[in-house]
């Protein structure tokens, strides 16, 4: 079925793409003048911890550097209404992290962190995020630093599975963390300087990482980033993805694997959206599906509820 329905259940009642849009075009396109004018300084986004006593942790690291275009406004824009059906996966204690990644050696706010958060409180946090659109130009952006926080200082302490850390982007990670940008950005106190490598092993023991990559024009550049990200984290922890209205559908994905319900995402998915859409979101996840062992019956969180499909929660 077409994304085209208004339906908007919960909270979020009245809460459309296009509505959502502007708004959120409108606050990110003032977001990195008013924080600069405010004097608000990197350390002031960054918390020295987060906690949550959800049981069904997410966290979603978006790069939001002049690369990514227009992606992370029509991500995030559609990412509050991934708490609807994100609970059909994870449960109704799911909450979410939402952060941003920038350049640590050319940006003003090359990580931001935001606290956990459910319910109407998710557009809140997704605002107060700073878009500054920079980045480097170097086809490196500071994964390493959204994942050595994630590993040392967010908390899950009441999790019933590994937490689930998907970063979205477009480039390449920074092969090496300093110990001084390591305790600024991170904060994170290192004696050492650490591999990107390391840093995503050490995340991994914990959690659940997957990469959503944005594709541009299959260069052998673009290749390689792909393969790079491959060897940390494994091909089915990798999906490709050249259209960003899909990136939602894409993260539910994601979460279905996890918790064994492919065959519901794909029934949700085929029920909701035209074909050349759905075609889309499966060459994606390709990669992250193969070999899934596909799951009838009722999720492991949540038995989901007859006819509350999540038609028009990702408009357009």
């Amino acid at each position: 079925m077409s994304e085209s329905n208004d339906y908007d259940p919960g909270p979020w009642t009245g809460h459309d793409f296009k509505s959502a849009r502007k708004a959120f075009d409108v606050n990110a396109g003032r977001s990195y003048a008013d924080a600069v004018s405010s004097g608000i300084t990197a350390g002031d986004l960054i918390p020295d911890f987060i906690t949550t006593d959800s049981e069904c942790p997410l966290i979603i690291f978006s790069d939001v550097t002049g690369s990514m275009g227009v992606w992370p406004a029509v991500m995030f824009s559609k990412l509050p209404y991934l708490e609807n059906e994100g609970k059909q996966y994870l449960g109704q204690t799911m909450e979410i992290c939402f952060a941003a990644i920038g350049d640590a050696y050319s940006d003003q706010y090359p990580l931001q962190v935001r606290p956990f958060s459910k319910g109407l409180d998710l557009k809140v946090q997704l605002e107060a995020l700073v878009q500054e659109g920079n980045g480097g130009g170097q086809s490196m952006e500071s994964y390493d630093l959204g994942a050595l926080y994630a590993a040392r200082n967010i908390k899950t302490p009441k999790a019933v599975r590994r937490p689930i850390v998907i970063f979205i982007g477009d480039e390449n990670t920074y092969p090496t963390l300093k110990p001084d940008i390591a305790k600024r950005y991170a904060r994170v106190n290192q004696n050492e300087t650490l591999s990107d490598k390391a840093i995503f092993d050490e995340l991994k023991e914990n959690a659940s990482v997957y990469l959503i990559h944005k594709r541009y024009d299959r260069s052998s550049e673009e290749m390689e980033i792909k393969r790079h990200w491959v060897s940390l984290l494994g091909e089915e922890y990798v999906a490709d993805l050249d259209d960003p209205q899909r990136v939602v559908d894409v993260i539910f994905g994601i979460l279905a694997k996890e918790v064994n319900r492919v065959d519901y995402f794909h029934a949700e998915i085929e029920d909701r959206q035209n074909p050349d859409q759905v075609a889309t979101v499966y060459r994606s996840l390709a990669t992250v599906h193969r070999g899934a062992m596909a799951h009838t019956g009722k999720s492991i969180m949540l038995n989901p509820s007859k006819g509350t499909k999540s038609r028009s929660l990702l408009d357009e």
